[in-house]
């Protein structure tokens, strides 16, 4: 016990929170006696010897120790959390060493006042939607706090306004300034003769009505709430299994020496972020025509105003072969592809078209 007592009589505060260039962005600091090794530690080992908690107003433990990287370099021991804290909320850093244990607290300044985030769109947008769909795209007016509790936020309650039992693939997808997350529906819930889909069932049943509901108790990036319940309506439709057909799509060609649009229908509705990016227009030589594109709505029409002036002359429409519809059929193949048949050619993904006077 000496090394212990000699620690006490030291280190009057061996354990404190430093905040970064942000209050919510901390690191906890503690001294630690010479028998821990050297470099990282597991999250298991770190809350051994330091555990960092959110705590109530009275001071309970009101969750497990946060999540975090733990690493030792010379007599320090620093835990980062993984995630940024919440504005306003109080947490506890508890040093355990030998049968001592030393603390501090950490308030992290409340916001100032500001407006809430908003849900800016949901896609699809339609309100029917087939009932193998696989992915929404949420849109948000603010980057939102990152973080797999926002998978127990977003629910989908069917026409008894019961939730549907676990419908997410809980895997994050955010965009590069966290306003947009993409909510798969678990894939093994649509593919038929899947496991999961032959033990639990498929999430959505078809000629039902459903409600997606987005909680007010999502977080912004500086932890404010987003304040108001979102809920989208949709009714759903039978199953869409079948690969994507260049052929069933409409084209409106406009006029040479305008800027008239380029005008293109689906006959069902496509995937919002990939229309968006998928298709492209070239020139009689190759060479990309630069414009503005642009979906339409319902996402069944898709529309190209060039920079410069239609050339008399002949264009193609390009589409990648990433580009899916709402059930995730593609030009190439229907998403649930049985994988013991053979592959399919590969599939026409151009358009021709020619720009007359």
């Amino acid at each position: 016990m000496l090394h212990i007592i000699l620690f006490v009589c030291v280190f009057a505060a061996p354990v404190r929170v430093q905040p970064g260039t942000h209050a919510a962005e901390v690191a906890v600091i503690a001294r630690l006696p010479g028998d821990v090794p050297a470099g990282k530690l597991t999250q298991n080992d770190g809350e051994k010897l330091l555990r960092f908690v959110l705590v109530s107003e009275t001071g309970d433990v009101t969750g497990p120790a946060m999540l975090g990287s733990y690493e030792r370099r010379g007599d320090l021991l620093t835990f980062t959390p993984r995630f940024r804290l919440t504005a306003g909320e109080r947490y506890l850093a508890t040093l355990t060493v030998g049968a001592t244990t030393f603390r501090a607290e950490y308030r992290v300044p409340a916001n100032p006042p500001a407006k809430p985030a908003t849900v800016a769109a949901v896609y699809p947008s339609a309100d029917e939607l087939p009932a193998n769909l696989l992915k929404f795209y949420l849109h948000f007016s603010k980057p939102m706090r990152e973080g797999p509790a926002i998978f127990d936020r977003i629910k989908l309650l069917d026409e008894k306004g019961e939730e549907v039992e676990d419908p997410w693939r809980r895997t994050e997808l955010w965009n590069e300034d966290a306003t947009r997350l993409t909510v798969w529906i678990h894939p093994g819930r649509i593919k038929e003769g899947v496991n999961l889909r032959d033990e639990i069932g498929p999430v959505l049943e078809p000629n039902r009505r459903y409600v997606l509901v987005l909680s007010e108790k999502l977080l912004d990036a500086d932890g404010r709430l987003l304040g108001t319940v979102f809920k989208k309506t949709f009714r759903t439709t039978a199953v869409v299994r079948s690969a994507l057909e260049l052929k069933d799509w409409k084209l409106d060609v406009p006029k040479a020496n305008t800027t008239q649009s380029l005008e293109l229908r689906f006959p069902r509705p496509l995937d919002r972020a990939l229309l968006g990016r998928s298709l492209t227009v070239l020139d009689a030589n190759g060479e990309l025509v630069p414009g503005k594109a642009t979906v339409g709505e319902r996402e069944q029409s898709w529309t190209f105003q060039p920079d410069r002036p239609w050339k008399v002359g002949d264009y193609t429409l390009s589409a990648h072969e990433s580009l899916e519809d709402l059930a995730g059929n593609t030009l190439l193949r229907p998403f649930d592809l049985d994988l013991k048949l053979p592959a399919k050619k590969e599939a026409p993904r151009t358009l021709r078209f020619r720009v007359g006077s």
